[in-house]
């Protein structure tokens, strides 16, 4: 883990306009907390007598400066994740551990990959790939891995006539063989006879199912339930025979979905992540003495003897998104900021961020409140407008949706956009129960399926939004509504938000759960959460499963 500090401590010296030495590099990347030093180098440094390569002489002169520094150095191994935790006094404000985090950034949306001239061929290119990437997952199905297009299942219909001269000579009438039909969805309706007709396609052709009402699926499930559920512009299987009118009678409505029985990972030591979302800094319902309680309780000040292990042990921070609530968003908007400029607004959360120790990786993600452009997939936020978050070594400025691997766990993080079309489109879904849509999506294998919906998608040659490694936790945000879920040994996560209700809230309908943090053990999978809106921290409450 050395080289990534040592990697962190060079990008913060570059963008500073500083070169350093080999063996100063050396000496800052072993001192216990490498990150706090370099920042008190930069913040002690005077540029115009500084020597052109920083050495270890100079660094140490300007270190020695700055009062209660720690300049020990690490003589246990930095890369061990099996390190011991070192017993300090109750007194002392910081858990002390070093930032030996273990990541990979396995799927994120830089500028340079989601970029488009917006021409027709884009937009076909778009749904080619959402249906070749969604249709290799079911090729690794048992159930659907023989599936047939809509155009070739149609000439498998059976013939009415034939059947009528078997049945004159008194024979049976042929079996109709059973069909699995793969296609995105086009349209769906209902019948006069309240069945739901859904019509799928393909590049080649298109073919309308019949969803029977009142009837049971394959797995016993209503078909209609089913059917109900559908999207727009998703790909799904149906199951069923194909009849003399070249509509397939469905059976079963199948989801491309996850396995029940796979691996779940898990890290091989005590490490927790913590997961929020939605600070929008700059509103002024922000709620900012909350925040700074979860600053406060993370740097180890005000903890409890029983939280003292969940701190000490706390690497990683997940934000999904709206870090601020931007300006023009909505109209009357300036009318409620506290902080009515994208740029200060983004300056204020990184005096918010740079009080947390150097041992917590943080993750960020842009919303769409954010100073970003709104079609999805969205890169990160452009360093122009958050510069001071660039700066801090400790901080990771991702796109949505992003996919890592923490601890070995994968981990997948959007800032849930899509939510707005579900819960409009979806039966069961709401604001307040985001769960619902979330595991929906999880099944549908895609985190925003209908284009041209709320959801604003970019029409790329690679759709972003398919889920095709499946996580072991998904992250979400923008219900503004806390939400734990388990679906098939994925943790579902909606953090809620640091932003009280708002007049724009009212009026949507949203009732947020403010100042609530969801911790999740990596090791172990335990989840629990703590709210941090009282003016004293009530204890962790835990979720089963």
């Amino acid at each position: 883990m050395t080289s990534k500090v040592q990697r962190t401590i060079l990008r913060i010296l570059t963008k500073s306009g500083f070169q350093i030495s080999s063996d100063a590099l050396d000496y800052l990347s072993n001192l216990e907390f490498p990150l706090e030093a370099v920042e008190s180098v930069l913040n002690s440094v005077e540029k115009e007598d500084a020597p052109t390569v920083l050495s270890v002489e100079y660094i140490h002169s300007l270190i020695e400066k700055v009062p209660n520094t720690d300049l020990s150095v690490n003589e246990t191994d930095t890369d061990s994740p099996h390190r011991p935790p070192t017993e300090h006094s109750p007194d002392e404000t910081k858990p002390r551990a070093e930032p030996n985090w273990d990541y990979s950034i396995d799927k994120n949306p830089e500028y340079d990959e989601v970029g488009s001239e917006g021409l027709v061929d884009d937009f076909l290119q778009l749904f080619r790939d959402r249906y070749k990437s969604i249709r290799r997952i079911y090729s690794g199905r048992i159930d659907t891995q023989n599936h047939i297009s809509p155009s070739v299942a149609k000439t498998m219909k059976s013939s009415a006539k034939a059947e009528r001269a078997r049945m004159r000579e008194g024979l049976r009438a042929e079996r109709r063989r059973h069909q699995v039909v793969l296609g995105v969805v086009k349209s769906k309706r209902k019948s006069k006879s309240q069945n739901v007709i859904v019509e799928i396609e393909d590049e080649d052709g298109s073919m309308s199912c019949v969803v029977p009402m009142n009837k049971n699926g394959l797995q016993g499930q209503l078909l209609s339930e089913k059917a109900d559920s559908l999207l727009l512009d998703e790909v799904v299987c149906f199951s069923g025979t194909v009849a003399s009118t070249g509509f397939l009678i469905v059976d079963d409505v199948i989801y491309p979905d996850v396995p029940t029985a796979r691996a779940i990972h898990a890290a091989p030591r005590e490490v927790y992540a913590a997961f929020v979302s939605d600070l929008h800094c700059g509103s002024q319902e922000f709620l900012e003495d909350a925040f700074d309680r979860l600053i406060d309780w993370i740097g180890g000040r005000g903890v409890s003897s029983e939280d003292k292990s969940k701190v000490r042990n706390l690497r990683y921070l997940f934000i999904a998104g709206d870090l601020v609530d931007g300006i023009s968003v909505y109209p009357g908007q300036r009318e409620h900021l506290r902080i009515t400029s994208n740029i200060d607004q983004y300056a204020f959360l990184s005096e918010k961020i740079r009080k947390l120790p150097d041992r917590v990786k943080i993750f960020c993600i842009p919303g769409n409140h954010d100073a970003c452009r709104q079609a999805l997939p969205r890169p990160p936020v452009p360093e122009e407008f958050a510069e001071p978050l660039y700066r801090l070594g400790h901080v990771e400025m991702l796109g949505d949706p992003c996919q890592l691997t923490v601890e070995g766990v994968k981990i997948l993080m959007t800032h849930g956009d899509s939510l707005d079309d579900m819960v409009t489109n979806l039966p069961g879904a709401s604001y307040t129960t985001p769960a619902v849509p979330m595991i929906e999506l999880i099944k549908k294998r895609h985190l925003a399926p209908i284009y041209g919906g709320k959801t604003e998608l970019a029409p790329l040659r690679r759709d972003w939004m398919v889920i095709e490694d499946i996580p072991d936790v998904i992250h979400f945000g923008h219900a503004h509504h806390n939400a734990i879920d388990m679906y098939r040994g994925i943790k579902v996560i909606n953090s809620g938000t640091f932003q009280g209700q708002t007049d724009f809230m009212r009026k949507q309908g949203v009732v947020p759960t403010p100042a609530i943090v969801t911790l999740v053990n990596l090791q172990t999978g335990s989840v629990s959460l703590r709210d941090f809106l009282e003016e004293h921290v009530v204890p962790i409450r835990r979720i089963k499963g």
